[in-house]
């Protein structure tokens, strides 16, 4: 099984529409009260959409609060989101991402140094705000590559796609240093198919680890 054998359905992938539902409750204890207020804007609950954030960047401070509540509308596992959220750490990627967005193009190294310079942010999460905000990385545009893309790639991948062999023990420590391979692959894969990398990568998102090779004309149904 390949992705390729899906390019008409990853063709037709709206990816702009992918969204999610965030709940003020979950937002209430991370400062920023003014920026929170009025994303909410006393609605009991907001939708944002993958569109909303291309389209949301003039003001980075609300485009990256708003960012964090699509990617992880919960506020995520342990401390990461109310670490980033801290002043001192949200000022200094403001300030970090402003730059790299007049640049334009970064290298791999200036990633490494933002994940390790900044506490709270990994690459899930920068990989969003770089993509969002339409940054490249070593000339190619960035792709989010968070732990469900991660997985869809990796040694317990069902793919054979040519070139896939080489995110076998991908894992989301090691990550950063296959980020550009990634992008390389992704790209790769959409010149040849004709779609859009981001439809690529939303496919690995929600399909990713839910398909099964068919095994026979009408499966094996012995063992019922």
């Amino acid at each position: 099984m390949r992705i390729i054998d899906f390019e008409e359905l990853v063709r037709h992938l709206p990816y702009e529409y992918q969204a999610f539902n965030v709940n003020p409750e979950n937002w209430k204890d991370v400062g920023h009260t003014e920026i929170i207020s009025k994303i909410f804007s006393g609605k009991e609950s907001v939708t944002i959409s993958r569109f909303d954030l291309f389209h949301s960047t003039r003001n980075l401070k609300s485009f990256v609060i708003k960012l964090l509540m699509w990617g992880y509308p919960n506020k995520g596992r342990g401390k990461n989101i109310e670490n980033l959220l801290l002043p001192e750490n949200f000022e200094l990627l403001i300030s970090k991402l402003s730059l790299a967005i007049e640049k334009k193009n970064i290298s791999i190294q200036e990633v490494k140094e933002l994940i390790n310079g900044i506490k709270g942010i990994r690459l899930s999460t920068l990989s969003k705000i770089l993509y969002f905000s339409r940054v490249n990385v070593e000339s190619f545009p960035a792709l989010i590559l968070d732990q469900r893309v991660i997985n869809a790639l990796n040694g317990d991948s069902k793919f054979q796609d040519i070139g896939i062999e080489k995110f076998k023990n991908l894992n989301y420590t090691n990550a950063i240093n296959s980020y550009v391979d990634y992008l390389k692959f992704i790209y790769g894969l959409a010149i040849q198919i004709k779609a859009l990398p981001d439809q690529i990568e939303i496919f690995l998102f929600m399909f990713g680890t839910s398909l099964k090779e068919l095994e026979g004309e009408n499966g094996d149904w012995s063992d019922l």
